[in-house]
């Protein structure tokens, strides 16, 4: 550190010498020199605490006083839940949103299915555009095979509409719905089904 303070000390003299010589660099070498005690102090202030100090007085909430929230611990990612899976008939998932250009998205996995149908519905009556994604795969042999389908439509719920499958007689199928209303804000909900 005195080595430092030692550097600083001599280029502030080079700099002040040169300033009597040239008047124009005197504000780049003085806001120069600001910085580079700022960046010091920072330096030091920060390599000081070591975060073990036992002094809690200042920290601790007392009676009148609320415990500020930025001390609780944050979540930082929410973790979405695993995708819904079914084996025979029946719902899927279900999904609502309310708001403004409201986006509700429902999804799964569907093990030898025999046909998709999605749900949608809103309020109040308003067209929604709903975006589907169908992705089927079969295990033939040594080698699988996997077909996609996607689409989008528009439609004036209610109605409900079966999703032709891109693959017939497949093991498995994900799928992935999204609906949005079109004319601004109220609620929307969209269903998924496995038959």
């Amino acid at each position: 550190m005195k080595k430092v303070v030692k550097s600083v000390k001599k280029r502030f003299k080079k700099v002040t010498t040169s300033v009597r010589k040239h008047p124009l660099i005197s504000i780049g070498a003085t806001l120069f020199t600001l910085m580079l005690i700022g960046g010091l102090i920072t330096l030091v202030l920060v390599s000081g605490d070591d975060g073990s100090s036992d002094d809690t007085s200042a920290s601790a909430p007392t009676n009148g006083d609320k415990q500020d929230k930025s001390d609780k611990p944050r979540k930082l990612l929410k973790v979405a839940p695993p995708a819904p899976v079914r084996s025979g008939p029946g719902t899927l998932d279900v999904a609502r949103r309310e708001g403004r250009f409201a986006i509700a998205q429902a999804r799964g996995r569907i093990k030898q299915p025999n046909g998709i149908s999605v749900t949608v519905s809103a309020a109040p009556k308003q067209p929604v555009t709903v975006d589907y994604q169908l992705s089927c795969y079969s295990q033939n042999g040594k080698t699988g095979s996997t077909k996609v389908a996607s689409k989008r439509y528009r439609t004036t719920p209610p109605e409900s509409r079966n999703l032709p499958l891109p693959l017939l007689g497949a093991d498995e199928c994900t799928v992935s719905v999204s609906a949005q209303l079109t004319e601004g804000s109220g609620r929307i909900k969209v269903i998924v089904r496995a038959s």
